[in-house]
C-alpha cells in the first residue's frame, strides 16, 4: 500500500489480530480507525486505534477529508450492493485530496469458473468492475494487481485453487509471479486509486452496483455442488447429478450463501422413475446457524418439480439447498435451483 499514511481507516477489521497484522506488514501509523459491524470490539487494542462499530457504508463518525488512506481488505464481497456503493462514496468523502483507496477482493470471473463459494459472500466484483466503481466515485486508478493465478489465458484452462494440487504446466512460484500482472485471471484482484478533484457521481455508483447485483446474483445462487461419488451428465437442460439405486446421503448441496430477512421459495428439478415405492429423496433448506432444516419435503414418484417456502427473520449465512437420496430408487437432480422472493407468504417474524 502507499506508504506514509498518518491516518489510516480500515473498513472491516474483525479482531485484534487485524491491527497487529497491519502494524507488522505496513508499519505503525499515528492513528488507525477501524470500522467493523459484525464483530465485537476486542480487548487490548493498541493505543493508536479507534474502534467504530458501524457498517463500511456509514462513516458518519469520520470527518470529511481527514484520512490519508482507506483500506478494504477482503471486505467488499461481504457487502450488499447498496453497502458497496455507500462504502466507496464514503471513502471519497473521508479521504483528503490525493489520499489513497486500496481494495482487494475475490474475482467473480474466476470464482465462477471454479464454482467456488463462501458462506458470507454476496457477489464478487471483477477487477474491471472495481476500477469502474472507483472511477465513478471520484478516484483515479493507479495500480492493479492479481494474487494467485487461477486461469491460463493462453489455453483458457482453469488452474486448481488448491496450491497443494500439482499442475504439470505451472509451479506455485510461477503462478504467484504471473498473477501480479494478470488480475483478470487471478483469484484475488488488488486495486489502488487516488482521490481526484472530480466529484463522485453517486447516482451512477448506485446504479452500477444495482445493475451488477441484478445481473450476477442469479449465478451466485447456482453454485451448488455434486456430492462425491455421483455421476454428472450434461444435456440441453443443464447438468444432472445421478443417484444410483440404493445410494444414501447428499446428492446435491450448496451454494453456502447469505440471504437477507424475507420470504422465499426454492424449487428443484428432478428426474424420477415413473413407478417407485416410498420416499425416493428428500429436499431441504438448511443454514449454518440452525440445527434443524428451515424447510423439508419428501419426494415420491411424480414429484419432479418440488418447491419449499421458507421465512428468514434476519440475515442468515451459509444457506444450502440440499437434495438427499434415501436408499431407494435411483434418480437425477439438476445442478441448480430456482430461488425467488415469496410475496404472498406469511410475514417474517
Amino acid at each position: 500500500m502507499p506508504p506514509g499514511a498518518q491516518r489510516l481507516l480500515s473498513a472491516g477489521c474483525a479482531g485484534l489480530w487485524y491491527f497487529e497484522w497491519i502494524e507488522q506488514t505496513y508499519g505503525r501509523v499515528p492513528e488507525h480507525l477501524g470500522i467493523e459491524y459484525y464483530s465485537p470490539r476486542p480487548e487490548g487494542l493498541p493505543d493508536n486505534v479507534t474502534w467504530i462499530a458501524n457498517t463500511a457504508s456509514d462513516m458518519s463518525d469520520v470527518p470529511d477529508a481527514s484520512c490519508d488512506l482507506v483500506f478494504s481488505g477482503q471486505n467488499l464481497e461481504h457487502l450488499w450492493p447498496e453497502e458497496v456503493a455507500g462504502f466507496v462514496l464514503e471513502a471519497a468523502r473521508v479521504l483528503k485530496p490525493g489520499g489513497h483507496l486500496v481494495m482487494d477482493s475475490p474475482n467473480r470471473h474466476v470464482t465462477r469458473l471454479l464454482n467456488w463459494s463462501h458462506s458470507e459472500h454476496t457477489i464478487e466484483l471483477t477487477e474491471t468492475e472495481a476500477q469502474e466503481l472507483a472511477r465513478l466515485a471520484g478516484f483515479d486508478v493507479t495500480v492493479t494487481r492479481g494474487i494467485w493465478l487461477c486461469r491460463d489465458s493462453r489455453s483458457g484452462e482453469v488452474l486448481p485453487f488448491d496450491p497443494n494440487a500439482p499442475h504439470p504446466g505451472w509451479s506455485v512460484p510461477e503462478r504467484l509471479i504471473a498473477a501480479h500482472d494478470r488480475p483478470e485471471d487471478s483469484f484475488i484482484w488488488w486495486v489502488e486509486a487516488v482521490r481526484s478533484d472530480r466529484a463522485p457521481d453517486a447516482p451512477a455508483v448506485r446504479a452500477l452496483m444495482s445493475d451488477l447485483f441484478r445481473q450476477h446474483w442469479p449465478e451466485r445462487v447456482q453454485r451448488l455442488l455434486a456430492a462425491p461419488g455421483h455421476a454428472v451428465e450434461a444435456d440441453a437442460e443443464g447438468e444432472w447429478v445421478t443417484a444410483a439405486p440404493g445410494s444414501q446421503g447428499a446428492v446435491l448441496y450448496g451454494p453456502y450463501m447469505p440471504l437477507r430477512a424475507g420470504r422465499y421459495r426454492v424449487s428443484w428439478r428432478l428426474r424420477l422413475p415413473q413407478q417407485a415405492d416410498g420416499v425416493i429423496a428428500v429436499c431441504e433448506v438448511v443454514a449454518r446457524e440452525t440445527e434443524a432444516p428451515l424447510a423439508r419435503c419428501e419426494i415420491r414418484a411424480g414429484d419432479e418439480a418440488p418447491s419449499l417456502d421458507f421465512v428468514l427473520g434476519e440475515m442468515t449465512f451459509g444457506l444450502e439447498f440440499r437434495c438427499l437420496a434415501t436408499g431407494g430408487a435411483g434418480f437425477a437432480a439438476r445442478r441448480g435451483v430456482e430461488l425467488q422472493e415469496w410475496p404472498d407468504g406469511p410475514a417474517a417474524s
